[in-house]
């Protein structure tokens, strides 16, 4: 039998020399976004990426050719997502508030103030209760051709790092919507399979 590098590679990479069982591709409008700590941003949510993740590597260096091996530090991108502002700019407040409420830009005590209006989203007894209202988990659903969730992608310990301005322009003929776009850190991400 001659080697065919093709059904090769099928068999190491599936464990099997059979096609694919799943024949449909991943859409980019598949997608759902939640975030607990601003429900009206995640609703009006146009746009959100899986972020990059990178692992360094380290070169053993030789007389020769050097040797890169594996590091042992994941480094993750940022997470950015766009939405439509509403007219009452209720979603666009909600990170505005939150970046405010990181800074303190005015006052120590606006830090405060902010992890207080945000300590009934956690349980009394919850460990490091007074720390939670900095961060927010969030959710990003990956959707099938049938609009169903398959895939959750949940991103630990999220909070914005930036929040761009919007342009207000009268000689514009058209009449756009505006685009709200935010960045977020987080400590990780997951890929869950939802059955």
């Amino acid at each position: 039998m001659a080697y065919d590098p093709l059904t090769t590679a099928i068999a190491e990479g599936t464990g099997a020399g059979t096609s694919p069982q799943e024949l449909d591709f991943l859409r980019p409008t598949g997608f759902r976004f939640t975030v607990s700590n601003m429900p009206n941003a995640s609703f009006f949510c146009q746009a959100a990426n899986i972020p990059q993740m990178s692992i360094g590597s380290p070169m053993q260096m030789t007389p020769l050719t050097d040797i890169p091996y594996p590091g042992d530090k994941l480094q993750f991108g940022e997470l950015v997502i766009r939405f439509l502002v509403q007219e009452d700019m209720a979603n666009y407040k909600e990170l505005y508030n939150w970046l405010i409420g990181l800074g303190s830009p005015q006052d120590h005590k606006q830090f405060k103030q902010f992890l207080d209006k945000q300590t009934y989203k956690y349980p009394k007894d919850a460990p490091k209760q007074k720390e939670l209202g900095q961060f927010s988990d969030a959710d990003l659903y990956v959707l099938d051709s049938n609009n169903n969730p398959k895939q959750k992608i949940h991103f630990v310990d999220c909070f914005p790092i930036s929040l761009q301005g919007l342009d207000f322009d009268i000689s514009s003929g058209d009449q756009p919507y505006f685009v709200g776009v935010a960045a977020f850190r987080y400590r990780l991400f997951n890929i869950e399979t939802i059955k």
